[in-house]
């Protein structure tokens, strides 16, 4: 999955930015991070996102991503809570939402076909049914405006 996701944005000429892990503050004013000690005087947090860093990178080259280690230090009752993974985040200067969803499809769709020609096998040793996925490959995912969206969420008794 690495080499695809990597393949994947060097195809479209995309710019790997290496975000640090260690970072001064939270991205998007969240409250739940794991502090830790930096030197004696000063304390850093293990990094939310890279998007800080992708901002004005994506303002310099156009098109960035980074792929690294994230880390969630939010409270949870549940032992399925993540709080350390790996995310992907692409960030392009100028791009509207629908290249933004354009970008999303081609990446889900690219990725599937690789687990398909390459681990399909691996998955099915797992008992995991392969069926799902080939299906994500031809046809376009559906879309729906905002508008449309809080509707649908407003109808179900959602806030």
């Amino acid at each position: 999955m690495e080499s695809a996701i990597h393949d994947f944005f060097y195809a479209r000429g995309y710019t790997k930015v290496d975000s640090p892990i260690l970072t001064p503050n939270a991205c998007e004013g969240t409250s739940s991070l794991f502090e830790t000690e930096y030197t004696e005087e000063e304390k850093a947090y293990l990094s939310q996102s890279g998007q800080l860093y992708l901002e004005p990178a994506a303002a310099a080259l156009g098109k960035v991503y980074c792929f690294g280690p994230t880390f969630r230090a939010e409270k949870s009752k549940t032992r399925r809570h993540l709080r350390e993974f790996w995310m992907v985040e692409p960030e392009v200067a100028f791009l509207e939402i629908d290249g933004l969803m354009d970008l999303a499809e081609e990446f889900v769709k690219e990725l599937a076909g690789r687990i398909l020609d390459r681990r399909k096998e691996d998955l099915k040793r797992l008992e995991r049914d392969v069926t799902k996925l080939e299906p994500s490959l031809s046809k376009p995912f559906p879309r729906i405006n905002y508008r449309d969206a809080v509707e649908i969420l407003k109808r179900r008794g959602c806030r």
